[in-house]
């Protein structure tokens, strides 16, 4: 037989005591940790910071629901406001230098506005507003009408 067997037949106590060593020194790690974890005034301390964790995770909650409840409010508030305006200017006449005409689309999400027409000649400046619904309108629109319009629609969905 090899010579540690034999010793440990020999004297049956040293394993034990071996184990029990290896235990007193796990227990004296558990002891250290659970009193890290209790300081203060032992397991009171602990319940009170339990409790106190609690109590904030739920006023946590509370403002995440008032924090939710004013986002849809203000995603509700920003569909109906105007955004992201449009223009184009163009030449309408030929008789004209320059492009001093111009198209302004001034809708929303929902495609509720106006589109604001501006023409230019050489004698006179015509200025027209034409209502929007659901991105079109009841009047006749003209092409540079209709693609500022398409414009400010497409700018919504970006």
């Amino acid at each position: 037989m090899s010579y540690i067997p034999q010793l440990f037949l020999t004297y049956p106590t040293i394993p034990i005591a071996f184990a029990f060593g290896v235990i007193l020194i796990y227990v004296i790690y558990l002891h250290y940790r659970l009193r890290m974890l209790t300081r203060g005034n032992g397991a009171a301390s602990l319940e009170s910071t339990i409790h106190t964790a609690l109590a904030h995770a739920k006023e946590i909650h509370e403002e995440n629901k008032l924090i939710r409840e004013h986002a849809i409010s203000l995603d509700k508030r920003v569909s109906h406001a105007l955004r992201n305006a449009q223009t184009i200017r163009y030449k309408a006449f030929e008789t004209n230098g320059s492009n001093q005409s111009f198209s302004v689309a001034l809708v929303n999400e929902l495609g509720s506005g106006v589109v604001i027409t501006s023409l230019h000649a050489r004698d006179r400046l015509t200025t027209f507003a034409k209502p929007i619904e659901k991105y079109t309108s009841s009047y006749e629109l003209t092409e540079e009408e209709q693609n500022v319009l398409e414009d400010a629609r497409n700018a919504h969905t970006m």
